[in-house]
């Protein structure tokens, strides 16, 4: 019986260090997807305007 309660706990601590790495590990993901999305959304909107500034130049 002793035995059975010492694996369970050994079970359930492996299952939620597995949790904790998981979220982690996707809250990182998210992160960079959306540092990602916002220098291409930056990106984008400066195009036009150095567009814009070439056409005057010329």
């Amino acid at each position: 019986m002793k035995t059975y309660k010492i694996k369970s706990l050994i079970y359930l601590s492996i299952f939620v260090a597995s949790a904790v790495v998981y979220y982690h590990v996707e809250q990182s993901e998210t992160l960079q997807n959306t540092l990602l999305t916002s220098s291409v959304a930056d990106l984008e909107v400066q195009q036009p305007n150095e567009l814009e500034e070439e056409v005057i130049k010329e």
